[in-house]
């Protein structure tokens, strides 16, 4: 369902913004992929072939995963990427997509200290992301821009919908996992529901590129965009809000009941705190030395973020 969206355009500039800085930081081994967390738990995955675990209250390393090494296409040693990472909603089991030979990726279920692959090259799919859906059930993205909903106990597919001939590039579910934002080359994203697989809605019109990134929370969905822009839809209103940025938004996010918004906003990897229904930036976090890749609300008052090193940062709102 496509529909005609009024767009509210926001500026960038809010002289009432108040600067913050990092209250602290947690320095992993190896740079950051992405990462997820449970409670005070802080899952990380690392270019380093390793998923390391930290209490990011006490910045304590808890534990690690460390996979076998591979070989380049020069046939040198090098460890893995762990491309993904999540966790299911009681906290025992983790879903870890794993850099394998010949550029493939596997997919391992780790439960119990215990590693079980579950897909590799012999299903034939080029795998991007895996989620959670519940306990039994993974929604699976390919690069084709394919949603699969997985059953891990079955070890088959349920079903498999083509969204576009664009490339895929990020998808978040909502908080009761019924449905799936998804998101594409192409600047639309699709509100999927994720038992049957059936699209709900597209929203378009907002970005005109590549959006890196999607959160999906309280019926709002943030985009945000190659073409430097963060676009904030609402499910249920023909409407939209437009922040420009002066650089591309590599990574955004959503708190708990939508009313904050946070995304990049410069080169110099700031990340600006919206009210969504001001549409005014109140706070400008400052002190990223990277290429923002991962945002996340702990709570109104509490983001760690990441980049493209090994900073891990934790940022108290006042």
């Amino acid at each position: 369902m496509r529909s005609l969206l009024i767009v509210c355009l926001v500026s960038l500039i809010s002289m009432a913004a108040t600067i913050v800085k990092p209250q602290y930081s947690i320095d992993v081994d190896g740079n950051v992929v992405e990462f997820t967390h449970k409670n005070e738990k802080l899952y990380v995955a690392t270019d380093t072939g390793k998923m390391e675990v930290y209490n990011w209250h006490t910045r304590e390393k808890l534990s690690e995963i460390k996979f076998d090494t591979i070989h380049d296409f020069l046939g040198d040693p090098i460890p893995p990427k762990v491309f993904g990472i999540d966790i299911n909603k009681e906290g025992d089991e983790l879903a870890l997509m794993v850099q394998d030979e010949e550029g493939e990726r596997i997919l391992y279920i780790y439960r119990e200290n215990n590693l079980t692959r579950i897909l590799d090259k012999k299903a034939h799919i080029q795998m991007r992301e895996a989620r959670y859906v519940d306990n039994t059930h993974l929604l699976i993205a390919t690069m084709s821009n394919d949603l699969m909903l997985f059953d891990i106990p079955a070890r088959k597919f349920l079903y498999k919908v083509k969204l576009s001939l664009s490339t895929f590039s990020d998808f978040q579910l909502n908080e009761d996992h019924s449905k799936v934002a998804s998101s594409c080359e192409s600047g639309i994203v699709y509100i999927v529901d994720t038992k049957s697989g059936k699209v709900l809605k597209t929203f378009e019109g907002g970005n005109k590129d590549n959006v890196f990134k999607v959160d999906f929370k309280n019926y709002k969905v943030l985009a945000c965009g190659q073409d430097r822009k963060a676009v904030l839809y609402s499910l249920g209103h023909e409407k939209m809000v437009i922040y420009p940025t002066q650089f591309l938004v590599y990574a955004g996010a959503l708190n708990k009941d939508a009313k904050l918004s946070a995304f990049q906003i410069n080169e110099n990897n700031d990340i600006g705190i919206y009210n969504n229904l001001t549409k005014s930036m109140k706070y400008q976090l400052v002190g990223q030395q990277s290429v923002l890749n991962t945002i996340v609300f702990i709570d109104d008052k509490t983001l760690i973020s990441s980049s493209d090193d090994n900073h891990i940062l934790i940022w108290r709102l006042p």
